[in-house]
């Protein structure tokens, strides 16, 4: 069972996500900002981090860009979602960008690649 960190400030779109998710195996944690993130994987490295752009506190990019430069952390495939633009410095093949709004099958194909 792969882990999977959810970092998405809103509320509603975090838990449907994590239901669904939850519904196809995935053991699935919940933060709603760039710092809580930091925290979790701290306590538990996820084998996937899902992350959207604009946060309050710590944002999707400055989340992206703490765990490439942190070496227990930089081998952690990131799907960002977001109806932002990626910055491309943070494009990397272990970082896939899924613009907002998304069919969930489409978000699920993509993460299986990613973790593939």
């Amino acid at each position: 069972m792969s882990h999977v960190l959810i970092v998405d400030d809103e509320p509603d779109i975090a838990s449907v996500l994590a239901e669904l998710l939850g519904d196809e195996g995935f053991d699935v944690r919940v933060v709603h900002d760039g710092r809580q993130a930091l925290a979790a994987m701290a306590e538990k490295k996820p084998d996937l981090l899902i992350t959207d752009l604009m946060m309050p506190r710590m944002d999707g990019h400055t989340l992206i860009r703490e765990v490439r430069d942190s070496a227990p952390l930089r081998d952690i495939p990131i799907l960002v979602m977001s109806a932002g633009t990626l910055d491309r410095n943070l494009v990397t093949p272990k970082t896939r960008f899924l613009p907002k709004p998304f069919e969930f099958d489409r978000m699920l194909e993509v993460l299986k690649q990613l973790l593939g």
